[in-house]
């Protein structure tokens, strides 16, 4: 005979796998349609093959876009794909593909496992993973190309937040060595979010360690954090000193707290505001209770990175909306038993109600998500930008320095795949791509970015010169993305003497600057 509690543990173990299995679909639909990583991940590519190049020792610079850049980003990611593309023979341009969406798929059962400690209630931690599975747009950033990063370093955290909670709360030595692990492996994937999870661990600490105990485990976990990250910050530190950790620190914050706050609690689900208001309401339940550790892991990371904030955030975000959930069907069951003179633990009809909306509620953001997915696609280098690509490697000598224009000055630098990946698929230096420079520049590197915009917003080959005379730059070739660049501008160039066509094809005209 199966008992109940048997029954119900595998009913859940079910429904968990379910989410896994239909999150993982909407993770691996964007890269399955478009063929090639999404978006970013042309420097992940090139960091990949120098740490092959190199015998896996790690490199003082990487030749990425041949610009001296140090080779100082946590280098977890990287080490892995290397191996698994020497192992398997798969080459890496494909695990930047496949891998993201993996651990970004890897990331749900993960919640679950997180939120079950903190709840101890298996209906609210489905409710919170069900709702992160098919949030639309809560996985976009970590299952692009750079994902390869953001996905373990988000899978690495919410492991060692959970280890850490069990050290401070319960006590628990055995979870020691894991806390350990994952948080030195959070820190080896990503640089804020290592720097996030330090903080949430300090937020746990304030809570649930505030003893004798607890300043011995928090110690005995941050001096195994210290050794087992060395080797990684010891290199940088021995071949480029502070200067790329000083200069990314500058380079990190982007948003002001308001408004990175604002945008992560009030935005919209497929035009409706289910998580704000499932998740406003769980706030009110839970300050109720004078229970406020989940309110303030929620809060912190906005203080700590408001730019970053909001990939991190967004897990206690979307367990006090399965709080808020729950507290609204509570109070539902109540009013019916007291509108119709029933007990509450005799009264099923609200109970099925409530599960049927919440039911509703997921196969509408699972349709809104498939959407976004399928648009999702479309932010990858097409089939024709990669064999202009591959028509300059084979035909430029490989000093040439190239000028790219890709966008009309309306996306940000650090957004535009194309500038991205020119220099890890044609192999050749790109004078206006800003990836890798925010371990150099420091605090120009927003200005910097701000000029590289006006350059992509130049209508005449007389503007181009003039950026060019400023920013003190010389270009072999210049390189145009024709269906997003102003045709103005091409005309303007084609007409001028000092360069001449040498590639036009549907989809790019490139034009090498005569002497």
């Amino acid at each position: 005979m199966i008992l109940p509690d048997t029954r119900r543990k595998k009913q859940a173990a079910l429904v968990v796998v379910s989410l896994v299995v239909l999150g993982g679909v909407l993770r691996f639909l964007p890269g399955w349609r478009a063929g090639f990583p999404i978006n970013d991940g042309g420097m992940f590519l090139v960091m990949i093959r120098d740490l092959q190049a190199n015998r896996f020792v790690l490199p003082s610079v990487t030749s990425y876009n041949v610009s001296g850049i140090p080779f100082a980003y946590p280098p977890f990611g990287f080490y892995l794909a290397a191996a698994l593309s020497d192992w398997l023979s798969i080459p890496p341009v494909d695990l930047l593909l496949w891998l993201p969406p993996l651990v970004s798929a890897a990331i749900i059962p993960t919640l679950y496992w997180l939120a079950w400690q903190i709840f101890k209630s298996e209906s609210k931690a489905i409710v919170a993973t069900a709702l992160y599975a098919f949030l639309p747009g809560a996985s976009d950033w970590l299952i692009m190309g750079g994902g390869l990063t953001r996905a373990f370093g988000i899978l690495f955290s919410l492991l060692a937040i959970g280890f850490v909670r069990r050290v401070f709360r319960e006590g628990e030595k055995r979870s020691i060595i894991p806390a350990i692990l994952f948080c030195a492996c959070a820190v080896l994937s990503h640089p804020e979010v290592g720097l996030q999870t330090a903080a949430i661990c300090f937020v746990l600490w304030v809570f649930d360690g505030r003893s004798l105990l607890g300043v011995k485990n928090a110690a005995l976990i941050a001096l195994g954090v210290i050794l087992l990250t060395a080797p990684w910050w010891l290199t940088v530190l021995r071949d480029h000193g502070f200067a790329p950790f000083v200069s990314a620190i500058q380079t990190g914050v982007r948003e002001t707290l308001l408004a990175s706050l604002f945008h992560s609690i009030f935005s919209l689900q497929g035009g409706l505001p289910i998580l704000p208001t499932l998740c406003l309401v769980g706030i009110f339940a839970v300050s109720r209770r004078r229970d406020f550790p989940l309110v303030t892991w929620a809060f912190v990371p906005f203080f700590v990175d408001p730019r970053n904030a909001p990939a991190i955030a967004i897990f206690p975000l979307i367990m006090l909306a399965s709080e808020g959930a729950h507290y609204l069907n509570a109070e539902f069951i109540r009013a019916y038993s007291k509108t119709f003179h029933t007990r509450a633990e005799e009264t099923s009809f609200p109970l099925r109600l409530s599960i049927a909306i919440f039911t509703v509620l997921l196969l509408y953001l699972f349709l809104v998500s498939w959407g976004d997915a399928s648009n999702l696609a479309r932010v990858s280098l097409t089939q024709a930008d990669r064999e202009t690509m591959e028509w300059v490697r084979q035909n430029t000598p490989v000093e040439s320095r190239f000028l790219l224009f890709t966008n009309t000055g309306q996306v940000s630098p650090m957004a535009d795949s194309y500038q991205e990946w020119f220099p890890a698929l044609a192999e050749r230096n790109s004078q206006n791509t800003l990836q890798g420079l925010e371990w150099t520049l420091g605090s120009e590197f927003f200005s910097y970015s701000r000029r590289l915009s006006a350059l992509q917003s130049c209508q005449t080959a007389d503007c181009l010169a003039g950026w060019m005379r400023r920013e003190d730059v010389e270009a072999d070739y210049l390189v145009f993305k024709k269906r997003s660049v102003s045709a103005s501008l091409m005309d303007s160039v084609r007409a001028n003497h000092a360069y001449q066509v040498v590639y036009d094809s549907e989809n790019a005209l490139i034009f090498l600057a005569t002497p």
